[in-house]
């Protein structure tokens, strides 16, 4: 098996037709049995009892995610470095061309985290790095953010940090200031940037990355003021991909070593355990519950996009092309038909929505939620799958003739 990260959310080739997707009743949970839950791991996420996995397969698929979860590190540090360059290009040369190609590259980098979600949560799963991979990840992608406590809003024309010169700008102290007082006090990461970039009502033009020069102290002024914050944001993002970059390859000895210290099998229900944390903090908050529920990226409207990312390669680790996936080594064959069915649908549901994902309709946003759910069961081996009537052997009851 030779797994590679899938850069195109599509069904794969061995899910079934869209037409025999599951019905509701699977989504719902009719027609399946729950398992009692069992113990927790060090994720908190519930684990199913103990089985039977090939260690040989296991091995060899736990080696590889570990690589193809660097390839994929490899592609969100370069798509940060090509933010920052042109981020750069629009500070140099303020022209709308330069502000669109800037929005355009902040899409990229922010789909290439997403897609690199399912692996970060692997990596930083152990109980003394699960801090460092919140703090990595609330400095990256901390949402929803408040416009105000960056830049000016409307009716509020001295609010936001580049009307604040008692605060000089480094890169350092904009990570003291990130969610210093409340949650939604973002002051490095994609969606501060993703403020800098749209504008705080989504009307943001080029000259407003002007640099003057007049008075007494130009630096002070807040459009160079607003110059820099954006420049020092785009730099942080870069600078923590690339230090997680730096820490992936199993020469760094830093987060592979706790990876490869489990015996293979266990390595398979760490990355279970992480792939379902990730669906239940990651995708299910990113599906708005009602008008009143936090947006992720409301400005750049990439919600929808961000959650195909992640799904993605979500889908690739259990439903790889060829086999030889999770679902393989961890599923029997009832609820593998059924995660492919579950993941098909779901793509389908994600892809017919409006984007941005927050002017869905509710009640399709709802029937996506339960799809997640239905994934979260299928993922932990709980939900079980009945064999379907067709996939019976007949048996005959008749006796023989003496």
């Amino acid at each position: 098996m030779k797994y590679a990260v899938i850069k195109s959310f599509s069904p794969l080739t061995r899910a079934l037709p869209l037409a025999l997707v599951l019905t509701g009743g699977l989504m719902l949970g009719s027609g399946c049995e729950r398992k009692a839950p069992e113990t927790e791991t060090e994720t908190g996420v519930a684990t199913p009892p103990a089985q039977v996995i090939n260690e040989a397969a296991a091995e060899a698929f736990s080696a590889e995610y570990w690589q193809a979860g660097q390839a994929q590190i490899i592609d969100a540090e370069a798509a940060a470095q090509a933010l920052q360059r042109a981020v750069a290009q629009l500070l140099q040369a303020p022209t709308e061309d330069h502000l669109e190609a800037a929005k355009l590259a902040w899409l990229d980098a922010h789909r290439e985290l997403a897609g690199a979600l399912p692996f970060i949560k692997v990596a930083f799963s152990p109980a003394e790095l699960q801090q460092q991979g919140k703090e990595l990840l609330l400095a990256l992608d901390s949402w929803p953010t408040q416009a105000g406590y960056l830049d000016t809003v409307p009716g509020y024309s001295t609010s936001g940090i580049v009307n604040d010169t008692a605060i000089e700008l480094t890169l350092a102290n904009l990570r003291k200031q990130h969610r210093l007082t409340a949650h939604e006090e973002a002051s490095t990461g994609f969606h501060a940037l993703e403020v800098m970039l749209w504008g705080p009502t989504s009307e943001r033009t080029a000259d407003q990355f002007a640099k003057s020069t007049g008075g007494e102290q130009p630096e002070a002024q807040a459009s160079n003021r607003r110059r820099e914050l954006t420049r020092l944001i785009a730099q942080g993002i870069h600078e923590d991909l690339s230090g997680l970059a730096t820490r992936w390859p199993l020469t760094a000895n830093d987060l592979s070593q706790r990876y490869l210290a489990k015996p293979p099998a266990s390595r398979l229900q760490w990355i279970r355990s992480a792939h379902m944390d990730l669906l239940s903090n990651e995708v299910l908050p990113r599906m708005p519950e009602s008008s009143e529920s936090d947006v992720e990226s409301g400005r750049a409207a990439d919600s929808k996009q961000a959650l195909l990312a992640m799904l993605r390669n979500l889908q690739a680790s259990w439903l790889p092309e060829g086999g030889g996936g999770l679902a393989d080594l961890m599923l029997d064959r009832h609820q593998t038909t059924a995660l492919a069915q579950t993941f098909a649908e779901l793509e389908q549901r994600l892809l017919k929505m409006e984007d941005p994902i927050e002017l869905a309709d509710p009640a399709e946003l709802q029937r996506a939620r339960h799809q997640v759910e239905a994934l979260l069961g299928l993922l932990s081996g709980d939900t079980q799958v009945p064999a379907r009537e067709e996939d019976m052997t007949p048996v005959s009851l008749t006796r023989p003739a003496e």
